[in-house]
């Protein structure tokens, strides 16, 4: 249906939203290497929209494009220097390029930025196994100002 909607000519301001949704609904199935072009095309039509990049970000990291989700991920703490969960997610992606110092930086800053939140304590020794731990279903980051 968003599809549809993108053929129908969607006036402009509209359409990083559709582009947006079509890349969530992608995610949402799991189909997270296809939800990469519509957020790009999203990101290129409103490149100061953060959450774009941030899923985006996430969807790099869940096809294993870790340099990729980490410049994402950069972007996101650039404009939104609080956001724990980009912290937390970017760790994991440094981790698995081996750059573990910064990851460790990264987990312990997701911890600062929110620290009421339970799912941001890891325990250091049991993260060997773990590529990722999502915090939230795509579309539902919290917003840290």
């Amino acid at each position: 249906m968003l599809k549809a909607c993108l053929r129908a000519g969607p006036y402009n301001t509209y359409k990083p939203d559709v582009f947006y949704h079509i890349g969530l609904a992608y995610c949402r199935l799991e189909k997270f290497e296809k939800s990469i072009f519509p957020y790009s095309r999203c990101i290129d039509l409103r490149p100061t929209e953060t959450i774009y990049i941030h899923e985006r970000a996430k969807a790099y990291q869940m096809i294993l494009k870790h340099e990729e989700a980490v410049e994402d991920f950069n972007a996101v703490i650039k404009r939104k220097p609080k956001n724990a969960h980009a912290y937390f997610r970017r760790a994991f992606s440094l981790k698995a390029l081996k750059r573990f110092p910064e990851a460790a930086e990264d987990f312990e800053a997701a911890k600062k930025h929110d620290p009421l939140n339970p799912k941001l304590v890891v325990n250091y020794k049991k993260l060997k196994g773990i590529s990722c731990i999502v915090l939230c279903e795509p579309g539902e980051e919290k917003d840290f100002d």
